[in-house]
């Protein structure tokens, strides 16, 4: 049996980890489609559902999947055009709500893949997976210019946010628990530190260090 799942399709930071197991063997293969393909044109054009088919091209290729296999793919949206590839080469497959080892896998490998982008272990923590939107785009607030590179632009709810332009101001911080958003460190509390505010689904606060200026132009 081959099963296919997907993780990283719904955070709004990194592209998409697509991930093909048998689990018999305890054979895994694995690629990332990249972030850019979620760029506005891209996006609009879908070409991330043709990278899909090449990332699972390639897995075949190397774990020598048979004709005679049992296919199970996850059900979403991400496999459309695989779907399409399989019954042209003839593949017996079906559409199932994938679980265990490959779906544990297949996370695992996007937050690890997200944490290689720069974003940090606890944050991931605290935005649970699937990564909160929200809470996502505080992080790119905090150093815009350097991160939202690395953002799934083509998504409309982005396109409602595009234009947003934090208000600046400088305060002193009450919880014990802040975190700087830009260089990740703790910032004590009681000691004054730079703060991005802005609306989003809902008034939004993302402190920085005094000396960890935000880019956004």
């Amino acid at each position: 049996m081959i099963q296919i799942d997907d993780a990283g399709s719904g955070s709004f930071i990194g592209g998409t980890c697509i991930g093909i197991y048998r689990p018999e063997t305890n054979e895994y293969y694995f690629d990332i489609i990249p972030v850019e393909l979620y760029l506005k044109e891209n996006f609009k054009k879908k070409l991330y559902l043709d990278r899909v088919v090449d990332i699972v091209k390639d897995a075949f290729e190397s774990l020598k999947v048979n004709k005679n296999e049992t296919i199970e793919i996850c059900r979403g949206y991400m496999f459309e055009k695989l779907k399409a590839w399989l019954d042209e080469n003839h593949f017996h497959w079906y559409c199932t709500h994938i679980t265990g080892r490959v779906q544990e896998v297949v996370e695992k490998n996007f937050e690890l893949y997200a944490v290689r982008l720069g974003l940090p272990e606890q944050y991931i923590k605290y935005t649970k997976y699937p990564f909160h939107f929200h809470k996502l785009l505080r992080w790119v607030f905090a150093d815009f210019e350097s991160r939202i590179s690395l953002c799934k632009t083509g998504w409309k709810s982005w396109e409602k946010m595009e234009h947003i332009k934090p208000q600046v101001y400088w305060d002193k911080v009450k919880s014990p628990n802040i975190y700087c958003l830009r260089c990740g460190e703790h910032i004590p509390m009681g000691s004054s530190a730079k703060v991005l505010r802005y609306f989003s689904n809902r008034g939004n606060f993302v402190y920085l260090h005094n000396q960890c200026e935000p880019h956004r132009q």
